[in-house]
């Protein structure tokens, strides 16, 4: 659904921290993969000759540009094309009167900080399902040169000041980010997404109208799993249409929880067949998440997958061909990269505090039997002890140590609960590239609680105990960074569990890049299946031969 637009990027200045030659390759490696063709240039004449560019994106400070290129610019934007200015863009060439009202505002004064980007109008096309984010760059508070529309602002010196604005000028549009003094801001991934849409807004795209019909197959009756992807997804503007389920009472009360208009079928090959579903969530048991996944993918659908992707890798291997062949989405519920503590994890890690990680350990389990009865404790249907929240785990640790996996080894033992086939005790030892490992340990015989997370790194570590994700218990950090040692309790982050599928609706509609990718679930798949292999060979590591 994206659309291809010729942009003219334009860099330059007098400021060396700015650092130009790199941001334009950041911004033109941003435009060119969310597929425009960009032409990017230091040369301030270029603004003379805009040709048939869409838009023009501009980060410069200074007497940059001459009073033709001004002019050009003015007369570009005002025939009904876009202009994005970053940053000291509001500060270029401040004598000129009519560059500024273009622009909309002067520098004033600023501060290089870490903050909290709030969007604080939602309904305009480039915040369109965007959240707030923290970001450590420089902000300006601006002086404004005429009206215009704030889309993100955020506190300094005690005033809310814009982050982010939009005006229109003659037939054109105009976006200014205050934000962009440095190469870590305009990588961030939010600002990215944020840029990406700004220029798309400036060349006349609008996206807000635009929906995905979903439908699922598997309703469920634990933990109202079906009721909780759709209204999700109905969250992020998508829209549910239908409901599969091979127990009538559960399509009764789909058409009870999300509405009359809601199709119910009992019949997949039927659902399939009727409705107009654009997207089929799977949330079924695991042994069937292959065949029906491939299923809504060869009815020509996007498909998500409740986690485990698959039992095998070949199995994950075949959905991803497959997708590939038809040229749909498959992606995978790996919903708990979204979790609170395991965010504030990801924020300690990426802030240096502990150095690099070169050791985790994981536990989670407890002593008791798992109920007969339930799918999730046969091994035939659930493929193992280790295929629940082993693979949250395991998705977990490939996040936190994104390096080549070189053996895999695995201890797992059937000891005690006879009524049940799955394995009572199940453990994992990941090594990786670079002297990184992690071990990870699941059981139902646990009678002693272990730390949740323990994570070492070169300058010091993070411990979680509890099992709450939400914001009511802390993780304990130390650090050796400063020379000394230094412990902290840092909160978790809230929650952000709608997140998977606004990543989703934005990949879709947005052409943004996937959260979840088909490989990096194999990835997970391959871990929980050769860890099981290595126990049947007496532990032995196993090198793996998937491709990573």
């Amino acid at each position: 659904m994206t659309m291809n637009h010729n942009v003219l990027i334009i860099t330059g200045g007098e400021i060396a921290l700015h650092r130009y030659a790199e941001a334009s390759a950041i911004l033109s490696e941003a435009l060119t993969r969310a597929g425009m063709t960009v032409t990017a240039t230091r040369d301030a004449a270029a603004a003379r000759s805009l040709g048939n560019f869409a838009a023009v994106v501009l980060f410069t400070d200074g007497d940059f540009f001459d009073s033709a290129g001004l002019d050009s610019l003015i007369n570009f934007v005002q025939s009904g094309r876009g202009l994005v200015s970053i940053h000291t863009a509001a500060g270029t060439n401040k004598s000129h009167a009519g560059f500024g009202k273009l622009i909309g505002s002067r520098i004033a004064s600023g501060a290089i900080m870490e903050h909290q980007a709030n969007v604080v109008d939602a309904n305009h096309p480039i915040t369109h399902r965007m959240h707030d984010f923290r970001l450590d760059d420089e902000v300006h508070a601006l002086e404004p040169l005429g009206e215009y529309r704030v889309l993100v602002d955020a506190w300094l010196n005690g005033r809310r000041e814009p982050l982010l604005y939009v005006k229109p000028h003659g037939g054109g549009q105009v976006v200014h980010f205050a934000t962009g003094h440095s190469l870590a801001g305009i990588s961030h991934p939010q600002w990215q997404r944020l840029f990406v849409r700004a220029v798309r807004f400036v060349c006349g795209e609008d996206w807000q109208t635009k929906s995905i019909k979903c439908a699922c197959i598997g309703y469920g009756g634990a933990y109202n799993m079906g009721k909780t992807h759709l209204l999700s997804c109905r969250k992020n503007l998508m829209t549910p249409v239908a409901v599969c389920d091979v127990d009538p009472k559960r399509t009764e009360t789909a058409k009870a929880e999300l509405g009359d208009d809601i199709q119910t079928y009992n019949n997949v090959n039927a659902m399939l067949e009727k409705s107009d579903a654009e997207m089929v969530i799977v949330i079924t048991p695991h042994n069937t998440h292959a065949p029906l996944s491939l299923q809504v993918l060869n009815s020509g659908r996007h498909v998500v997958t409740e986690k485990p992707y698959t039992i095998t890798v070949d199995e994950a291997t075949s959905l991803i061909d497959t997708a590939r062949k038809v040229n749909k989405m498959a992606t995978v519920f790996h919903n708990r990269r979204w979790d609170g503590d395991f965010m504030a994890i990801q924020k300690v890690i990426n802030s240096g505090l502990i150095g690099d990680v070169f050791h985790i350990e994981c536990a989670f389990g407890n002593y008791g039997e798992p109920k007969a009865d339930w799918w999730r404790a046969s091994k035939d249907i659930s493929g193992g002890a280790f295929y629940d929240w082993g693979a949250h785990f395991v998705d977990w640790i490939l996040q936190l140590i994104p390096h080549k996996i070189e053996s895999i080894s695995g201890d797992f033992k059937k000891l005690k609960w006879q009524g049940v086939t799955n394995e009572d005790y199940t453990s994992a030892y990941v090594r990786f590239a670079g002297q990184r490992s992690a071990f990870i340990e699941q059981g139902a015989i646990n009678a002693i609680d272990k730390a949740r997370w323990r994570i070492l790194g070169t300058l010091g570590g993070i411990e979680k105990a509890g099992w709450d994700w939400e914001s009511k218990e802390t993780l304990k950090v130390v650090s050796h960074a400063s020379g000394s040692r230094v412990e902290t309790r840092v909160p978790y982050l809230k929650s952000d569990w709608d997140g998977f599928y606004r990543n989703i609706a934005d990949h879709l509609i947005l052409g943004e890049p996937l959260a979840v990718t088909p490989e990096s679930a194999r990835k997970v798949i391959a871990v929980l299946s050769l860890a099981e292999q290595s126990s049947r060979q007496g532990g032995t590591p196993i090198k793996p031969n998937f491709e990573q």
